[in-house]
């Protein structure tokens, strides 16, 4: 069964935060970000817990160490992802063949994604009722400017900020698109199944779930293996909603993204999709570069 994951805000998934923090549009930017992202992560999760002055140096190096683990073996997977991956690039490709290359990007996250390799798991159990608060207000903070970007807009703006979000991406793979295939863009957005009430509500979803866990590892006094089965729970969950239409919903927008993306693609041309092959030979060797690093 196809995951998905629909614009989440995940405070606690310092491995999700590891990994985006390689996906900038540049080389030398992946490489700063890269080696700087215990530091950032730290300032990303403080801003939702608010760690107290006990808690900051042994957070800071419980990211540390998890980072030196996700440069030595996560990176060099990334790395042979991107280069297993560069031959279809240079093909047309169906939206299955999509989807394919999507289900392993999401393998080569796994690890990474697993509670097992959290090392800041601990600090779930040591969070105060006024941490979590923290917590639930930083959420509500977060929610309101998602609902200012994707809900208290026309359906016009809100096509056009997805349009702006996409080809953004598109461009950073294939380079410049023209005329006729920014268009075919749109209209593969216009006529996705995109239904931004929904995709919000399951990200309070998420959020409340989030919630719940850590109020019973407090609650229950757990220890560090009880608390990360229930993580790993919470990560199930948040990857596939329980609710089955809600994973119908998150599907379909799985199989629509394949689909348009192969599309595009397959409206490129010989020197767009070699930018692409190109684009991934520089991310794979940035990131055994980066894995040489110590």
């Amino acid at each position: 069964m196809t995951k998905t994951a629909l614009r989440p805000t995940r405070p606690w998934l310092i491995a999700l935060l590891l990994l985006l923090a390689t996906l900038l549009p540049a080389c030398t930017m992946v490489k700063l970000a890269y080696n700087q992202a215990d530091t950032l992560m730290y300032w990303r999760l403080d801003s939702y817990a608010d760690f107290t002055g006990e808690q900051a140096p042994r957070v800071h190096e419980s990211l540390a160490q998890f980072h030196r683990w996700h440069r030595r073996t996560q990176l060099p997977a990334y790395a042979d992802l991107l280069q297993s991956i560069r031959p279809r690039l240079a093909e047309t490709i169906t939206p299955e063949q999509a989807c394919a290359v999507l289900d392993q990007v999401r393998s080569a996250a796994d690890a990474t994604l697993d509670p097992a390799h959290w090392t800041l798991a601990w600090v779930t159990a040591e969070l105060s009722e006024e941490q979590l608060r923290h917590i639930e207000n930083k959420q509500a903070s977060t929610d309101a400017e998602w609902r200012k970007e994707w809900l208290n807009v026309s359906p016009e703006k809100l096509l056009d900020a997805r349009f702006e979000q996409a080809l953004s991406r598109s461009e950073m793979l294939y380079g410049k698109l023209d005329r006729a295939q920014k268009a075919a863009l749109r209209v593969g957005l216009t006529a996705s199944s995109f239904d931004a009430p929904r995709s919000f509500a399951e990200r309070q979803r998420r959020q409340h779930d989030l919630l719940n866990v850590l109020r019973k590892i407090r609650a229950d006094k757990l220890g560090i293996e009880p608390a990360r089965a229930l993580l790993k729970g919470y990560m199930a969950r948040a990857m596939l909603p329980p609710d089955p239409a809600e994973q119908r919903y998150a599907q379909t927008l799985v199989r629509e993204g394949c689909a348009a993306f192969a599309q595009l693609h397959n409206a490129t041309t010989a020197a767009q999709r070699a930018r692409a092959v190109l684009t991934l030979d520089l991310y794979a060797g940035d990131f055994r570069l980066l894995a040489a690093q110590r």
